[in-house]
């Protein structure tokens, strides 16, 4: 089924602005609920999320009006549960595009979702699917990304927009504006180019890719070389030169 009005989408038009809240994608999905229609791309920007979402279960701890906290509404009706995974790289590449215009130093997505400037995190994504069929019928996008914020509990693996550049000053709804301009961008490739364009072009920014790093693997230390990432979104390292596959509950990234 295809969704026709997506050449007409703008992400951000309709932009709900809240000063605090406890979740900005569960705040999207209590008004999806209450059954009043809800345009596509609308986003809900925050200046502060106290129990914001991350990969895994974690919390997303973010200092008060100094960081971009947002979610948007997309209805990807294109898209077959199948191809999901497509949806998930399209956010970050846009994500790691837009801080490409904004730092100096390399940007990488690390897999499934986080964004990456010099081997520190700066952005993460949590995407929540509602399914109809053998398509998405919704998908609510949960992005955060450091901005003002220059003080981390663990400074050694976090980073931020203020601590790349030395800049404190940037004006939050001004870059969710150019944030989700990018969205759109690479929303519109996904839908007119197809999952293989956009999970190509996400391999291109995979952190790591190619090199020989430690990973924890069933409780134990292990070096392997990154290769890509599947279709299905699962990690496909070379292993005592073995290509094996990963899914995220599986691995992680054994970062110093």
């Amino acid at each position: 089924m295809q969704n026709n009005n997506i050449s007409g989408l703008i992400i951000g038009q309709n932009t709900i602005y809240l000063d605090k809240v406890a979740s900005t994608n569960d705040y999207l999905r209590e008004l999806l609920s209450k059954f009043k229609p809800l345009a596509e791309g609308t986003a809900i920007l925050a200046e502060e999320q106290f129990q914001g979402k991350g990969q895994r279960g974690s919390l997303w701890i973010s200092e008060p009006k100094k960081n971009l906290t947002t979610s948007i509404l997309l209805r990807p009706y294109f898209l077959p549960i199948a191809q999901q995974f497509s949806l998930s790289a399209t956010i970050a590449i846009a994500t790691a595009n837009w801080l490409k215009t904004k730092v100096e130093q390399p940007v990488a997505v690390k897999w499934p979702n986080d964004i990456y400037v010099n081997s520190k995190k700066i952005a993460g994504i949590l995407i929540e699917n509602t399914l109809k069929g053998h398509n998405i019928n919704s998908a609510i996008i949960g992005i955060g990304i450091n901005i003002n914020q220059t003080n981390f509990d663990t400074t050694s693996t976090i980073t931020s927009l203020a601590c790349l550049t030395d800049r404190t000053d940037y004006d939050i709804k001004d870059l969710a504006r150019e944030l989700y301009l990018m969205i759109q961008l690479e929303y519109l490739n996904l839908f007119h180019k197809g999952s293989h364009h956009q999970l190509n072009k996400y391999n291109e920014l995979l952190f790591w890719k190619g090199e020989e790093k430690p990973f924890l693997i069933a409780g134990s230390e292990q070096k392997g070389i990154i290769q890509q990432v599947s279709a299905e979104g699962k990690l496909k390292i070379l292993l005592d030169n073995r290509l094996q596959e990963f899914d995220i509950k599986e691995i992680t990234h054994l970062i110093s």
